[in-house]
């Protein structure tokens, strides 16, 4: 199974667009998806929490951030904006497996630790490659043109992150 997430995910920084379909038949890519969003969610959440106040408090949010929200509220509103708006027929299973591997980017946050000015820019970049890398996954997936994609993930996005400040504020 490792195996096959690394193949993957070089085929994904290769722009490999054909990865996303496949992710998408593919009913164990749910487990692997799963697998790629825990340990990016870890990386983010270790690299928020060394660089907040309160470590713990900076890791929960990021930590539940990244399973709840980046992952399964983003698969779900994305899901509903495609087949309700646009006409796809994916189903939830088939958006989230491969928007869980567009999830994998967000390991990037570890390099928040930097500090200074460079650890936010680099959590911010991780989150916006994986929204660009979240448009490709549900073009593909959802069989969308780019534009419908664009509109489709953003959608989900902005819902993710107003959510996000919402958890953030709460906890």
């Amino acid at each position: 199974m490792l195996d096959r997430i690394i193949q993957r995910i070089v085929r994904i920084i290769r722009l490999d667009t054909a990865v996303y379909r496949e992710i998408q038949h593919d009913p164990r890519a749910l487990g692997e998806a799963a697998l790629v969003v825990a340990v990016a969610s870890l990386l983010a959440a270790l690299g928020a929490g060394l660089g907040a106040p309160r470590f713990l408090g900076g890791f929960a949010v990021e930590f539940l951030a990244g399973v709840l929200l980046y992952w399964l509220l983003w698969s779900a509103i994305t899901m509903l904006v495609g087949t309700r708006a646009f006409g796809s027929h994916a189903t939830f299973a088939e958006v989230a497996r491969p928007l869980g591997y567009a999830n994998g980017s967000r390991a990037l946050g570890i390099l928040s630790i930097v500090g200074c000015i460079f650890g936010p820019l680099v959590g911010l970049a991780a989150w916006v490659l994986s929204l660009v890398i979240g448009v490709i996954a549900v073009r593909e997936a959802m069989e969308l043109t780019t534009e419908r994609a664009i509109v489709t993930a953003m959608v989900g996005w902005v819902v993710v992150v107003l959510a996000r400040i919402l958890l953030a504020v709460a906890l």
